[in-house]
């Protein structure tokens, strides 16, 4: 094979345009991960099946119900409070596809932890520990009660 210059500036662009598109794919999941789903034996509390339960701790918790395009509902939950949400699944022809948590008073502070909506029949359970300054947050899917 024969290299003649235009060949190589031809390859030399198109190695950039990949390196360039699989970096900008790795810098948007580093900035915005979502947590894998993890799956909890314990049922889900009987009359809250298919919802959201968030438990704060010592902070305003953020939590950001939203759809594949980044529409949804924000609820801000005051400090040791426990808040069941109904719109977890969504909305009308929205479906939520990710929960989002920022902690503080701002709605738009930055995102701490992510979680993927579980599927219809399933509720999701997040804790919110730590500090304001340092937010943990850690939730988990469970299944409907037996009936």
């Amino acid at each position: 094979m024969k290299f003649t210059a235009k060949r190589v500036v031809v390859s030399v662009a198109v190695a950039g345009i990949a390196v360039v598109g699989v970096g900008a794919t790795v810098i948007a999941t580093a900035a915005d991960p979502v947590s894998p789903e993890i799956t909890s034996p314990a049922p889900a509390e009987a009359g809250h099946g298919d919802e959201g339960r968030y438990t704060t701790g010592d902070y305003v918790l953020n939590v950001h119900e939203l759809d594949d395009d980044g529409a949804g509902v924000t609820t801000a939950i005051g400090p040791h409070t426990t808040y069941y949400s109904k719109t977890l699944h969504g909305t009308g022809n929205r479906r939520h596809t990710v929960v989002k948590f920022s902690a503080g008073p701002e709605s738009d502070a930055p995102i701490v932890f992510s979680y993927p909506v579980p599927a219809a029949g399933r509720a999701v359970y997040c804790v919110a520990t730590g500090t304001e300054a340092a937010p943990q947050v850690r939730c988990e899917t469970t299944a409907l009660p037996a009936r």
